[in-house]
């Protein structure tokens, strides 16, 4: 189940003047309030007609002028239809993917008498041409804009040359991505790299997309290790004609014992971590795998038509002739809506919600003598109706509209997960399909039965029973006792929750290995690192472990809720540790998220795996 976020009233108070305002029902596009976890790196791929297209979530905190982001890739991207190398996207993709498809953990309460368990209840959810320029031992292949973005493609042999152009040309990178560089140099990969424009902010930071002549996706996090946070989340999404698998890294299944369970997964990333640790350090985790039939995401609204919106010069109507197509509510939404309708200083004390919400409501027919002040100030500071319908076209219509057809046409969505510190991030993984798999829910129950003490009906302790037939007691926290609010908490991958549940045993679950074809592989939890090494060797259209090698390894012991606890492998670490060239079609390609490529460098910590 998915907990909706409610709005709440807008206060009443304007605090500028001295003057009321109506209470109005925050239904504006300043009412966003889904949380979004900064920490985390999310990743769509696209997979149609021999083409992947990549839709990559670009998050960053710093000086405006030191972004730059730069992508390695095994041939140069397909141009867009109006001649670019990229395309910039909505932030909306990844807001529809979070609310359908992020797991949740929900107790089927069993009534005790009059001992009462928590009564909670949420709501379902469902310009360069070709050729180039030679450069300093760099070839320039283009250069170009696109949206809030300066962008330039470039291949050579030598990452020091490639660093230096990129440095000169203010896409500023630091000394310690020459080896890594040099590494996809070699390999004759060329790199797409993007700064801001001189008049944009971190605040136009936008979604890029990008296609590719591939079968099959890879993510090249070598390079993220320069610039990374311990057990960095990355969240990567697959639309394919069958559910996807990591290639070359392990899978893993949790013990969902030591999940806690009370507050409805607090302690997710950690247990995920922790079980990937397990796994190996290079595993990733199945969130969900469904067909897209069975689960209708609305990217795109039928009554989306740009052509209602580009000739109005009124912001007030403009602002609630959106609100009637029912155009997303997002981040970057509220972004451009303060790009062009600008709220003067002498409201800077006046919140974004009340502000923009009071003058779409006066275009809705509203009025209010200080709602036509903020109407009159937006007005007198210049508003450009055209131009906010063309951005509206380019960065939220028609990547919306496009995704949403291929979303009907594909077969299969998959949601995986996994976490990564600086020293895992030694072999990039690479995905495939098995269409031998089954579906995999994000929605996960147990029952729960409350347990007081004598003379109390309020729950000290709540028993859990598993699908699996394990029971576990565990204790209830006295400030969570009667307190709705502490049984029903979304996911959160950021949560500050580290430990397990106690008595709930280790939070690997199961440790596997997906072919191309038929079922899941068991492999021991001490077989890990082994395993993981052998990997290092897979090539997409052929069969990973052999039977050789399977022979090799031992019987099948581990029981999470036996297990005692065990000091995690050590990482292995690949003899080339890049995408690599298969017979069946090239893993090269796809990259993905290359945070080593900003200037925020120094971010590197290590840790021990516990």
């Amino acid at each position: 189940m998915f907990k909706r976020s409610l709005f709440t009233a807008l206060g009443a108070i304007a605090l500028t003047l001295g003057m009321t305002t109506p209470a109005l029902a925050c239904g504006g596009f300043f009412c966003f309030t889904q949380p979004v976890d900064q920490s985390a790196e999310r990743i769509l791929y696209v997979h149609e007609n021999g083409k992947i297209t990549l839709h990559v979530q670009i998050s960053y905190k710093g000086d405006d002028q030191n972004f730059s982001w730069v992508l390695p890739l095994s041939k140069a991207p397909l141009k867009t239809a109006d001649g670019k190398d990229l395309a910039v996207g909505s932030d909306t993709i990844f807001q529809r993917l979070e609310q359908y498809t992020s797991p949740t953990f929900y107790l089927n309460w069993k009534q005790n008498g009059t001992c009462n368990g928590p009564q909670c209840y949420a709501e379902d959810a469902t310009r360069g041409g070709p050729g180039g320029t030679k450069n300093g031992g760099v070839e320039v292949l283009a250069q170009d804009s696109v949206g809030p973005y300066d962008y330039a493609l470039l291949q050579g042999s030598s990452g020091t040359d490639i660093v230096n152009w990129l440095n000169e040309n203010k896409f500023v990178q630091p000394t310690s991505t020459v080896p890594l560089i040099q590494s996809y140099a070699q390999k004759s990969y060329v790199f797409l790299a993007l700064k801001l424009k001189k008049d944009s902010s971190a605040g136009d930071l936008v979604p890029v997309s990008i296609t590719v002549a591939e079968d099959s996706p890879c993510l090249p996090i070598r390079l993220t290790a320069l610039a990374t946070q311990p057990d960095m989340p990355i969240v990567a999404w697959f639309l394919d004609k069958s559910r996807a698998i990591p290639k070359n890294y392990l899978h893993v299944e949790l013990n969902e014992a030591a999940v806690d369970w009370l507050t409805n997964g607090g302690n997710y990333k950690s247990v995920v971590s922790k079980a990937v640790d397990q796994g190996s350090g290079h595993a990733f985790l199945t969130e969900m795998a469904k067909k897209t039939s069975d689960i209708p995401i609305p990217f795109a609204n039928p009554q989306w038509d740009v052509s209602k919106l580009s000739g109005i010069t009124d912001p007030a109507k403009f602002l609630a002739t959106m609100f009637a197509m029912q155009l997303p509510s997002s981040t970057q939404m509220q972004n451009l809506i303060k790009k062009y309708i600008k709220k003067p200083a002498e409201f800077s004390a006046v919140s974004d919600s009340e502000f923009y919400n009071c003058i779409q409501n006066t275009g809705s027919g509203m009025t209010d003598a200080m709602c036509k002040k903020y109407v009159d100030a937006a007005v007198a500071a210049g508003f450009d109706g055209a131009a906010l319908a063309a951005d509206l076209d380019l960065l939220v219509f028609k990547p919306l509209q496009t995704l949403d057809v291929q979303y009907k046409a594909a077969g299969w969505l998959t949601r995986m997960y996994t976490t990564l510190s600086a020293e895992e991030m030694t072999k990039d993984p690479t995905f495939a399909v098995n269409p031998d798999l089954p579906e995999v829910g994000q929605q996960h129950t147990a029952d729960a039965e409350p347990i007081c003490e004598a003379g109390s009906n309020q729950a000290s302790q709540v028993k859990i029973t598993f699908k699996d037939g394990f029971v576990l007691t565990v204790p209830v926290d006295k400030n969570g006792q009667n307190n709705c609010g502490y049984y029903y908490n979304s996911v959160s991958l950021q949560s500050a929750a580290t430990n397990t549940v106690a008595g709930g045993g280790q939070p690997l679950g199961k440790l596997q290995v997906l072919e191309e074809t038929g079922a899941p592989i068991a492999i021991d939890q001490s077989a890990a690192d082994k395993v993981d090494a052998e990997l290092n060797k897979a090539v997409l259209g052929k069969q990973s472990l052999s039977a050789a090698f399977l022979a090799t390894l031992p019987k099948v012991t581990w029981n999470a809720h036996t297990s005692s606890a065990v000091t995690p492998p050590t990482a292995s670490s690949s003899s080339d540790g890049g995408c690599t060239t298969g017979p069946h079609g090239s893993l090269a390609g796809l990259a993905a998220l290359l945070l080593g490529a900003l200037a925020a460098v120094g971010l590197v910590r290590n840790r021990k795996r516990p």
